[in-house]
């Protein structure tokens, strides 16, 4: 008997433990997050989601039901909407927290929770109501409505001319009182009277003072004279203007309303006027040209010369320009260094190599302007950094490069070497009457002899002329 009493105990206590373990297994496994109550929040059913899910549907369905709910606020005669929407606001969060903690307590506890959620057949429904939970927003909602656009109050004005400054000071009127009108619009909110029709609280609105100190800022210009761009491009002057803040604040001040003061302006002119700048010489892009190569150090060093000695060259109408007289001999004592030549077709070593990189640059951009090519030559053998026809070798003492200012006004050469792009530039500015373009094109007549025509259209494109610029023969 005592036996069968013994068994029967430690039957009860593994049904026990088996039990024990099987809602312990239960509670560990039960690690969704997601709510288990049955409730309704304004209709939706969040049973099954994500607290963010569950937040996310109920504050969508609020954004739909009130982004469009205003009020009318009427103003001396004036009717202005508020949108209302942006102060308003829902306690959700906190309700969707306390619905999910239901069934997500302690570990050993939240088993017997859901076991209680999932057999409970009730279904409780929340109806939350918009809150005036945004009030810091009111201020900004009001002024988007320009609720002060409905005040009589006119504000003071300025008005430059010429010669001085005119102030028209403004006129007490009547406008909304903002606070008492914040009031109204909260109190509408708490009864959920948004149809409200709100006639604005008023009171005597005087002008804003005007903050001259402000205006001086705004208006003060330095005198600045008119001047030449990197790209030639004309900045204009600025004529100075400045007043007296200190006798404009008093005149102000003693002014009464709606009365007009005037301030002289003290006015002072550029030295250097824009009508000057225009009438300088040198203001068009002729023609413009780029090659590419640098080398070696001192290849690189007889460049900088050469762009040194042709940068900033003037030319009269019908003067004529040569690159050897400007630039001089090539020499050690000069500064000229070592580098690759050309002689007879074949690379060698002499002072002033690479300086043909700039009369050949030059020479493009001569044809670009559309000047008298006078003298050119062309290497014997070819170089890389222009194609056949459109090179200009020089050689101190002998072949030259040459063209005429063919234009009724002064010419300027702006050269220049890009070290970082290993770019040679030149540009030539003078007075342009047309709006003429440039063509250049080459005929080979075999592979190493060739033709270099320019041809010029206007600005309709109509060809006017054809010229042969250029014949060049090159060592095979």
């Amino acid at each position: 008997m005592k036996k069968q009493v013994k068994n029967g105990v430690i039957k009860v206590l593994i049904l026990v433990l088996i039990l024990a373990g099987a809602y312990g297994l239960w509670c560990h496994f039960l690690t969704d997050n997601v709510i288990w109550k049955k409730l309704k929040i304004n209709g939706i059913a969040i049973q099954g989601m994500t607290k963010e899910e569950a937040i996310d549907a109920i504050s969508k369905d609020f954004q739909e039901k009130y982004e469009n709910t205003q009020m009318t606020i009427t103003l001396n005669g004036k009717n202005f909407k508020v949108s209302i929407y942006p102060v308003l606001g829902l306690d959700v969060k906190s309700i969707v927290e306390s619905a999910y903690a239901l069934g997500h307590g302690a570990w050993f506890t939240h088993g017997t929770d859901r076991i209680e959620l999932m057999n409970s057949k009730t279904k409780e429904e929340v109806t939350l109501m918009p809150e005036a939970r945004n009030k810091d927003n009111l201020d900004k909602v009001l002024e988007d409505a320009g609720i002060s656009r409905g005040s009589t109050t006119i504000q003071t004005s300025c008005e430059l001319t010429d010669t001085e400054l005119v102030i028209t000071k403004g006129k007490t009127g009547i406008g909304p009182d903002m606070d008492t009108l914040k009031e109204a619009i909260l109190k509408a909110i708490s009864i959920e009277d948004y149809e409200a029709v709100i006639e604005c609280p008023t009171m005597n609105t005087p002008p804003e003072e005007l903050d001259l100190e402000a205006y001086y800022e705004k208006v003060h210009t330095e005198a600045t004279d008119a001047s030449l761009g990197k790209n030639n491009e004309i900045i204009p002057a600025v004529t100075g203007i400045s007043f007296d803040v200190k006798s404009a604040a008093k005149k102000l001040e003693k002014a009464k309303e709606g009365a007009v003061i005037t301030i002289p302006l003290e006015i002072t002119l550029p030295e250097v006027s824009t009508e000057e700048i225009e009438a300088l010489p040198y203001l068009n892009l002729l023609g413009t040209y780029t090659t590419y190569g640098g080398g070696t150090e001192n290849r690189v060093a007889n460049l900088k010369l050469a762009v040194e000695a042709c940068d900033g060259v003037e030319l009269q109408p019908g003067q004529i320009f040569s690159y050897n007289d400007t630039l001089g001999p090539r020499t050690e004592e000069r500064g000229y260094r070592e580098a690759t030549v050309i002689v007879g077709g074949e690379h060698a070593q002499d002072i002033g190599g690479g300086i043909c990189q700039i009369s050949t640059t030059l020479f493009m951009a001569c044809l670009q302007s559309d000047l008298t090519i006078v003298e050119r030559h062309n290497h014997a053998a070819r170089i890389d950094y222009v194609e056949d026809g459109l090179d200009a070798a020089v050689v101190w003492g002998g072949q030259d490069f040459r063209f005429q200012n063919n234009t009724a006004y002064p010419i300027k050469i702006e050269a220049s070497y890009e070290e970082k792009e290993e770019a040679v530039t030149v540009s030539i500015y003078g007075t342009k009457t047309d709006n003429n373009t440039v063509e250049i094109t080459t005929e080979h007549s075999d592979p190493n002899t060739c033709k270099t025509y320019r041809s010029v259209y206007d600005e309709n494109g109509t060809l006017l002329r054809t010229d042969e610029v250029g014949y060049s023969k090159y060592k095979q």
